[in-house]
């Protein structure tokens, strides 16, 4: 192992390709779908005689801890994009070397995310290291914008958990209202894991919002609509991202998510590739390809193409090969858009996320216009 190849590794993270230092059977399915993309853009030459080396892919995702069922999905969906890669053939210009996923749990603590990316890197000769992505900002503005599509006024409560998370993306919201044509009724942080919502949802009641953004973690999001339901608040809302647009948010709220808004990185209805990996993502977890795991089988095919073009698998070369990514069609460009390129800030020009609606019992792209699968229901 060089010097060089032990500092620098490919993360595909943040809608961005960045280089990180060391601190820092269904087979007939899988054949299919993985057949044309190797035919197309993956089509080099196999080298023969010899067995390739696989190439390593880390994987970084909280399967313990709070976090774990996001965590868990996205380790099925790395799995499942490695051998879609892997049984239609592999890294062709690599003499059909197959991608291995080393996997990290990083146990929903931030801390043992730092130490685990220091281990993975510096152990092991990856090429290349899968993450989350997308830009916050960009969140905040869709929500804005979505509130317009039930109001040509719209008067929003914002309520937000008191932590890093929730209000550092509340403020956000407050930051961009104006130009949005929003008026911000109601700006209320609460404890985050609070048992009573009623005190908060009343304040939401009396602002005379029309609709409701509520910037909470999965449990605290349950509570916040079983109440606004229990009060009979007649309200739009919108959950964002997270842990409202995961399965785990219908399974326990049921039908009282019908009609409710989200904004994603990622959904399962953008075209037919992703329609064809969720199928199969269903027959092995029981539950649909949800953003971050959808997102990561469009990852592990971005780096697949720039393993095949670099033609090596050395961190260093796979990021240059990223950074001049271009793809309009295929697998790696099941997003948002339809389109990945990469600007000189290493940020996906056209990346950009979906807005959702919960539409019996699952999610529908419903904005903007250009990704939109359903019309939107007004409740």
């Amino acid at each position: 192992m060089t010097k060089h190849r032990q500092r620098s590794v490919v993360d595909i993270g943040t809608g961005a390709n960045r280089v990180l230092s060391q601190r820092q059977s269904r087979r007939k399915f899988l054949v299919k779908a993985g057949g044309a993309l190797a035919a197309g853009a993956f089509g080099a030459v196999p080298l023969r005689g010899w067995a390739a080396d696989p190439i390593n892919i880390g994987a970084l995702y909280p399967t313990t801890g709070s976090m774990a069922q996001i965590g868990v999905g996205c380790v099925a969906a790395a799995k499942l994009a490695a051998e879609m890669v892997n049984d239609a053939g592999g890294i062709k210009s690599l003499g059909g070397a197959k991608l291995n996923l080393i996997i990290s749990d990083v146990q929903s603590d931030t801390t043992v995310t730092r130490t685990e990316t220091d281990r993975l890197i510096t152990g092991n000769k990856l090429s290349a290291i899968l993450t989350p992505f997308a830009r916050a900002s960009q969140f905040a503005q869709a929500q804005l914008r979505m509130s317009r599509l039930v109001s040509d006024r719209p008067k929003v409560a914002v309520i937000f958990e008191n932590t890093a998370f929730g209000t550092s993306t509340s403020n956000g919201l407050r930051e961009q209202a104006t130009a949005e044509g929003v008026e911000i009724v109601l700006f209320e942080p609460y404890s985050a894991g609070f048992t009573d919502a009623s005190p908060l949802i009343n304040k939401v009641k009396s602002s005379g919002a029309n609709a409701l953004f509520s910037v909470s973690y999965l449990n605290d999001l349950i509570l916040i609509v079983r109440t606004v339901k229990q009060v009979g608040l007649d309200v739009a809302i919108n959950g964002g991202s997270g842990g409202f647009v995961i399965p785990d948010f219908y399974k326990n709220v049921g039908k009282l998510a019908e009609g409710l808004q989200g904004v994603a990185h990622w959904n399962h209805d953008m075209d037919a590739n992703a329609e064809k990996v969720n199928v199969e993502y269903k027959k092995r977890t029981g539950e649909f390809l949800f953003e971050y795991a959808g997102g990561l089988v469009a990852q592990t095919f971005m780096i697949a193409d720039a393993l095949e073009r670099a033609g090596s698998p050395d961190p260093q070369k796979v990021r240059d090969a990223i950074s001049s990514l271009d793809v309009s069609s295929g697998y790696a460009a099941m997003c948002p858009g339809g389109k990945v390129k990469f600007g000189p800030d290493g940020k996906n020009i056209h990346g950009h996320p979906v807005g959702v609606q919960w539409q019996n019992g699952d999610l529908a792209s419903v904005f903007p216009n250009e990704d939109k699968r359903a019309p939107l229901i007004k409740s």
